[in-house]
């Protein structure tokens, strides 16, 4: 285990109370697990990559080749890339992967909330998604929670928030969309909503054979979309003491 200049994790690994500013190493990720860690806790930890410029970094949090972890009272913060569980280089590794995240903040990000990708599966529980797609950490596209490829991500008593629309600036939604339309047209994916729908709007969605659901979740814009949700939602006294309650504990 590593300093908070970024750390790597030993088998069957737990991390705890540690404040996380750099990569491990050029390019790299804040956290990195791995299948061969076995099973893996992260907790306390803050992972805040806001003084590293986004062309030295990949992830705040991933998990490849079958990666297993839980991450608990954690907050990812200004990061560009948040959290991508699964290796979209050798999907064939991450069948068994799983990833569970509980009473977690992640805020002021560019996207990946996380990423859910090659049929692995994700639960997030009393989580904080706050402001992705800001202009300082913005590249290429945005979204909050996103399943695809046969990925599985599923929400339950979550906050979805957005503190404006235009979280990019207007240059930055104009590229954002296009991204998404390059996307969908080179995966010959031909539904209009998901060419169509801005970054800004993706809250907890999912394309390419990828599926999402949620219960008792809670959104503050009308336009945030959380695709799959069931059952009543969370109400706004109860999402408003969920986040102070997080921000206070974590921030």
């Amino acid at each position: 285990m590593q300093d908070d200049d970024g750390l790597s994790l030993p088998i069957g690994g737990v991390i705890e109370d540690v404040y996380i500013t750099a990569p491990v190493s050029r390019g790299g990720d804040g956290i990195t697990v791995y299948g061969s860690d076995g099973p893996v806790v992260i907790r306390n930890c803050t992972v805040d990559l806001g003084r590293c410029p986004l062309d030295k970094l990949d992830e705040g949090i991933s998990g490849v080749d079958g990666a297993r972890a839980v991450i608990r009272r954690t907050r990812v913060t200004r990061v560009g890339k948040a959290i991508l569980w699964g290796n979209g280089d050798y999907p064939d590794t991450d069948p068994d992967a799983e990833l569970v995240l509980e009473d977690c903040i992640i805020r002021d990000f560019g996207r990946r909330a996380p990423e859910a990708q090659d049929g692995v599966r994700v639960i997030m529980r009393r989580c904080v998604i706050r402001n992705w797609g800001i202009r300082s950490r913005f590249s290429v596209r945005s979204f909050g929670a996103w399943a695809h490829d046969g990925a599985r991500i599923r929400a339950e008593d979550c906050v979805f928030w957005q503190d404006r629309f235009l979280q990019a600036g207007l240059w930055g939604f104009v590229v954002d969309l296009a991204n998404w339309v390059g996307w969908c047209f080179n995966r010959r994916d031909w539904n209009p909503l998901h060419w169509l729908l801005p970054g800004v709007c993706r809250g907890l969605t999912a394309s390419q054979n990828g599926e999402v659901s949620a219960s008792c979740c809670w959104k503050n814009r009308w336009w945030i979309r959380l695709q799959g949700h069931r059952g009543p939602r969370m109400s706004k006294k109860e999402a408003l003491a969920l986040m102070a309650e997080l921000e206070g504990r974590l921030l």
